[in-house]
Protein backbone atom coordinates (compact mmCIF):
# COMPACT_ATOMS: atom_id res chain seq x y z
CA UNK A 1 0.00 0.00 0.00
CA UNK A 2 1.74 3.27 -1.29
CA UNK A 3 0.93 6.69 0.09
CA UNK A 4 0.33 8.59 -3.50
CA UNK A 5 0.40 12.05 -1.57
CA UNK A 6 0.40 13.70 1.90
CA UNK A 7 -0.35 16.76 3.84
CA UNK A 8 -0.94 17.82 7.33
CA UNK A 9 -3.35 20.69 6.96
CA UNK A 10 -6.32 18.22 7.23
CA UNK A 11 -5.61 16.17 10.37
CA UNK A 12 -4.22 19.45 11.82
CA UNK A 13 -8.00 21.11 11.13
CA UNK A 14 -10.03 17.97 11.96
CA UNK A 15 -8.07 17.40 15.64
CA UNK A 16 -7.25 20.94 16.29
CA UNK A 17 -11.56 21.41 15.79
CA UNK A 18 -12.28 18.82 17.92
CA UNK A 19 -9.98 19.50 20.68
CA UNK A 20 -11.23 22.70 20.55
CA UNK A 21 -14.89 22.05 20.70
CA UNK A 22 -13.84 19.51 23.81
CA UNK A 23 -12.38 22.36 25.30
CA UNK A 24 -15.26 24.66 25.53
CA UNK A 25 -17.17 22.78 28.09
CA UNK A 26 -15.61 23.93 31.83
CA UNK A 27 -15.08 20.25 32.63
CA UNK A 28 -12.95 18.94 29.77
CA UNK A 29 -11.00 22.56 30.60
CA UNK A 30 -10.19 21.33 34.19
CA UNK A 31 -9.88 17.28 33.16
CA UNK A 32 -7.24 18.72 30.59
CA UNK A 33 -4.96 20.88 32.99
CA UNK A 34 -5.18 17.93 35.70
CA UNK A 35 -4.33 15.28 32.76
CA UNK A 36 -1.11 17.08 31.67
CA UNK A 37 0.43 16.06 34.90
CA UNK A 38 4.23 16.22 34.49
CA UNK A 39 4.73 15.71 37.85
CA UNK A 40 4.41 12.16 37.29
CA UNK A 41 7.95 11.99 35.66
CA UNK A 42 9.30 12.30 38.41
CA UNK A 43 8.69 9.04 39.85
CA UNK A 44 10.31 5.62 38.59
CA UNK A 45 6.94 3.58 38.87
CA UNK A 46 6.14 5.98 35.74
CA UNK A 47 9.19 4.43 33.42
CA UNK A 48 8.61 1.43 34.52
CA UNK A 49 5.07 1.42 33.47
CA UNK A 50 5.99 2.72 30.27
CA UNK A 51 8.78 -0.07 29.59
CA UNK A 52 6.22 -2.27 30.35
CA UNK A 53 3.85 -0.97 28.18
CA UNK A 54 6.26 -0.65 25.06
CA UNK A 55 7.31 -3.95 25.55
CA UNK A 56 3.89 -5.13 25.44
CA UNK A 57 3.07 -3.42 22.28
CA UNK A 58 5.82 -4.35 21.01
CA UNK A 59 5.46 -8.61 21.85
CA UNK A 60 1.56 -8.10 20.43
CA UNK A 61 2.82 -6.34 17.41
CA UNK A 62 4.93 -9.24 16.56
CA UNK A 63 2.15 -11.63 17.47
CA UNK A 64 -0.72 -10.22 15.33
CA UNK A 65 1.51 -9.22 12.79
CA UNK A 66 3.32 -12.62 12.52
CA UNK A 67 6.77 -10.62 12.03
CA UNK A 68 10.10 -12.00 13.32
CA UNK A 69 11.81 -9.80 15.81
CA UNK A 70 14.50 -9.19 13.58
CA UNK A 71 11.81 -8.01 10.26
CA UNK A 72 13.19 -5.07 9.75
CA UNK A 73 12.69 -2.38 6.64
CA UNK A 74 14.10 0.98 5.54
CA UNK A 75 12.15 3.46 6.04
CA UNK A 76 12.93 5.33 2.73
CA UNK A 77 13.59 2.60 -0.34
CA UNK A 78 11.69 -0.67 1.20
CA UNK A 79 9.20 -2.08 -1.33
CA UNK A 80 7.15 -2.10 1.27
CA UNK A 81 7.52 1.79 2.32
CA UNK A 82 4.22 3.86 2.28
CA UNK A 83 6.59 6.83 2.34
CA UNK A 84 8.79 5.96 -1.15
CA UNK A 85 6.28 8.26 -3.52
CA UNK A 86 6.43 11.21 -1.09
CA UNK A 87 8.19 14.05 -2.47
CA UNK A 88 11.02 15.57 0.89
CA UNK A 89 8.03 17.99 2.10
CA UNK A 90 5.57 15.37 2.13
CA UNK A 91 7.65 12.96 4.16
CA UNK A 92 8.86 15.74 6.66
CA UNK A 93 5.00 16.67 7.12
CA UNK A 94 4.58 12.74 7.60
CA UNK A 95 6.84 12.59 9.86
CA UNK A 96 6.20 15.37 12.20
CA UNK A 97 2.19 14.24 11.87
CA UNK A 98 3.29 10.23 13.19
CA UNK A 99 5.80 11.41 15.77
CA UNK A 100 4.23 14.43 16.86
CA UNK A 101 0.80 15.86 16.38
CA UNK A 102 -0.76 12.15 15.96
CA UNK A 103 0.36 11.24 19.33
CA UNK A 104 -0.25 14.65 21.09
CA UNK A 105 -3.95 14.89 19.51
CA UNK A 106 -5.24 11.82 19.93
CA UNK A 107 -4.31 11.31 23.09
CA UNK A 108 -6.20 14.16 24.08
CA UNK A 109 -9.18 13.45 22.01
CA UNK A 110 -8.81 9.14 23.63
CA UNK A 111 -7.81 9.42 26.83
CA UNK A 112 -8.61 13.03 28.18
CA UNK A 113 -12.68 13.01 27.66
CA UNK A 114 -13.08 9.72 28.89
CA UNK A 115 -11.53 10.42 31.90
CA UNK A 116 -14.75 11.60 33.13
CA UNK A 117 -16.24 7.99 33.62
CA UNK A 118 -12.91 6.75 35.28
CA UNK A 119 -13.82 7.72 38.69
CA UNK A 120 -14.93 3.81 39.68
CA UNK A 121 -13.62 0.35 37.99
CA UNK A 122 -17.00 -0.55 36.44
CA UNK A 123 -16.74 2.79 34.43
CA UNK A 124 -13.25 2.22 33.96
CA UNK A 125 -13.98 -0.35 32.27
CA UNK A 126 -16.65 0.51 29.78
CA UNK A 127 -14.55 4.02 28.95
CA UNK A 128 -11.40 1.98 27.66
CA UNK A 129 -13.55 -0.59 25.82
CA UNK A 130 -15.40 2.90 24.13
CA UNK A 131 -11.95 4.37 23.87
CA UNK A 132 -10.19 1.15 22.65
CA UNK A 133 -13.33 0.79 19.92
CA UNK A 134 -13.29 4.07 18.63
CA UNK A 135 -9.21 3.94 18.36
CA UNK A 136 -9.36 1.02 16.60
CA UNK A 137 -11.78 2.48 14.13
CA UNK A 138 -10.04 5.08 13.00
CA UNK A 139 -7.20 2.89 12.77
CA UNK A 140 -9.06 0.34 9.92
CA UNK A 141 -5.66 -1.36 8.53
CA UNK A 142 -4.78 -2.55 11.70
CA UNK A 143 -8.09 -2.53 14.01
CA UNK A 144 -7.34 -5.16 16.13
CA UNK A 145 -3.34 -3.62 16.97
CA UNK A 146 -4.99 -0.34 17.02
CA UNK A 147 -7.69 -1.95 20.38
CA UNK A 148 -4.71 -3.33 22.02
CA UNK A 149 -2.74 -0.03 21.58
CA UNK A 150 -6.17 1.86 22.63
CA UNK A 151 -6.35 -0.86 25.71
CA UNK A 152 -2.72 -0.20 26.66
CA UNK A 153 -2.74 3.83 26.40
CA UNK A 154 -5.68 3.84 28.62
CA UNK A 155 -4.70 1.39 31.34
CA UNK A 156 -1.16 3.73 31.78
CA UNK A 157 -3.25 6.73 31.85
CA UNK A 158 -4.85 4.98 34.47
CA UNK A 159 -2.09 3.99 36.43
CA UNK A 160 -0.18 7.37 35.53
CA UNK A 161 -3.30 9.50 36.24
CA UNK A 162 -1.34 11.53 33.88
CA UNK A 163 -1.61 11.88 29.62
CA UNK A 164 2.10 12.60 29.51
CA UNK A 165 3.62 9.15 29.88
CA UNK A 166 0.61 7.99 27.33
CA UNK A 167 1.78 10.60 25.08
CA UNK A 168 5.50 9.78 25.48
CA UNK A 169 4.86 6.04 24.48
CA UNK A 170 2.62 6.83 21.50
CA UNK A 171 5.61 9.17 20.57
CA UNK A 172 8.04 6.62 21.27
CA UNK A 173 5.77 3.37 19.13
CA UNK A 174 5.29 5.33 16.23
CA UNK A 175 9.02 6.73 15.94
CA UNK A 176 9.75 2.45 16.81
CA UNK A 177 7.40 1.40 14.43
CA UNK A 178 7.78 3.75 11.71
CA UNK A 179 11.91 3.09 11.38
CA UNK A 180 11.66 -0.25 12.56
CA UNK A 181 8.89 -1.73 10.84
CA UNK A 182 7.78 0.76 8.40
CA UNK A 183 4.29 0.97 9.59
CA UNK A 184 2.27 2.81 11.89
Amino acid sequence: MQMQGFSIIWPMVIYGSLVCIISLIPTMRNNYRRAFNLMVLKHLRTYLVMIAALLFIFFANLIIFNRSIFSTFDLITSDYSRTLLLDKVELFQYILYVVVVAPVIEEMLFRVPLSIWMNRLTYFIIALMTSCTIFAFLHPEYWLFGFILGGVFGVTYKITKSIVPVILIHVIWNVFALFYFNNI
